[in-house]
């Protein structure tokens, strides 16, 4: 009776540690060719799915600088639901190439992941 009772428990904290919520990106980085430049904001859509099991959380996001900025989702995604981040990089003022990071943080194993902004402003 004991040995049924422990591999049940066991079993029940395998599928626990198992059990995670999880990133499936469409593309975790856009490129958006040569660009004028302007007073614009450039904006992409970073569309993702969770395929994990659990409901992903976004904690938190970060950005490389001021000029780079991200919206995401305030509330879970269950597992299956597709999602967008969107990213975007305030040209005004700024020429020549960029490479800007948009750093998210969830539930997700890794903890961390980063999608990329990148392109060239020209006069």
């Amino acid at each position: 009776m004991k040995t049924w009772f422990f591999l049940a428990i066991a079993i029940f904290f395998s599928f626990k540690l198992s059990a995670q919520a999880n990133f499936k990106f469409e593309k975790t980085s856009h490129h958006f060719g040569k660009v004028k430049a302007g007073k614009d904001t450039l904006w992409t859509d970073f569309v993702f799915t969770n395929d994990g099991t659990e409901t992903l959380t976004i904690q938190d996001v970060k950005t490389s600088c001021d000029c780079t900025l991200a919206d995401f989702p305030k509330k879970g995604i269950l597992p299956g639901q597709k999602a967008v981040i969107r990213g975007g990089f305030k040209i005004e003022g700024k020429s020549g190439s960029f490479r800007k990071n948009v750093i998210i943080i969830a539930n997700t194993m890794p903890g961390t992941t980063i999608l990329t902004l990148e392109g060239e402003i020209t006069e």
